[in-house]
């Protein structure tokens, strides 16, 4: 009798490189649609990640550092930034200096935090490159180093949208470092991630999607694209690229 043995893929990290300074590059050089996206995303987190004096929150997957030090020049706060890029977080060790500000080398699913010490956590655009049982480890670690109470922000590619589409032309087109399969290896909606996370212990508290029709009006007027995304940011529509949810710690997991 021949035993069957699943074996469970694990990425810790994209198959092509990725230099340090993408993301700052992304908002600052990038076309004005790629450009938006990223702001808008920027902005979308700190808002939903609300620093407030004397929490200490977590940029997990920080990239160039770019939220992690928006996030830092709030008073009162500690942030410490975690990627598993050793170049990004290089670039975001000279770039961003501020001394309530600390990045660190690491994977998602590693994160050697103490139980319990973390009020907030970012996780923007990480967990589609990770394979699904690694987000729910990933999940559970946020989990364990959250605070009672604590909180978590995710942003991810919306599968119900155009965002298959604009990946596809994205990579075709050679706008970006190549996405399908080199970096992107799992797709989420707002009923799959809020049910992983809830395997977790994380409730879903709010949701939204943003990034429908703004930053292709960037293009044309970026003023415009200002207005339609508050439009977006204040209506519920469920087919908008990116979803942005967060989640409270709850029971354990």
């Amino acid at each position: 009798m021949i035993e069957s043995t699943t074996i469970l893929l694990r990425h810790v990290g994209d198959r092509i490189a990725i230099d340090g300074d993408y993301q700052l590059r992304a908002i600052r050089e990038g076309i004005a649609p790629q450009r938006f996206w990223h702001e808008a995303k920027l902005r979308e987190a700190q808002r939903w990640v609300d620093p407030r004096p004397g929490e200490v929150i977590l940029d997990v997957g920080c990239g160039s550092g770019v939220l992690a030090a928006r996030i830092a020049a709030v008073p009162g706060v500690r942030v410490i930034g975690i990627d598993g890029n050793c170049a990004a977080i290089d670039f975001a060790s000279r770039h961003h200096r501020l001394p309530n500000l600390e990045f660190r080398h690491g994977l998602v699913d590693e994160l050697p935090i103490d139980p319990g010490s973390i009020d907030k956590i970012a996780f923007l655009e990480v967990i589609e490159h990770i394979y699904v049982h690694q987000a729910l480890d990933v999940l559970r670690c946020f989990h364990r180093i959250l605070k009672p109470g604590g909180r978590a922000v995710i942003s991810t590619p919306n599968v119900r949208s155009l965002w298959p589409v604009i990946e596809w032309l994205m990579d075709a087109l050679r706008l970006a470092p190549r996405m399908a399969d080199d970096q992107h290896v799992a797709f989420y909606d707002r009923r799959t991630l809020a049910e992983i996370a809830g395997r977790a212990g994380l409730r879903l508290v709010a949701h939204r999607t943003v990034n429908f029709a703004a930053p292709w009006i960037a293009a044309l007027s970026w003023r415009m694209a200002e207005a339609v995304h508050r439009l977006e940011t204040t209506r519920s529509q469920p087919f908008g690229s990116l979803l942005i949810m967060t989640f409270v710690k709850t029971t354990d997991a």
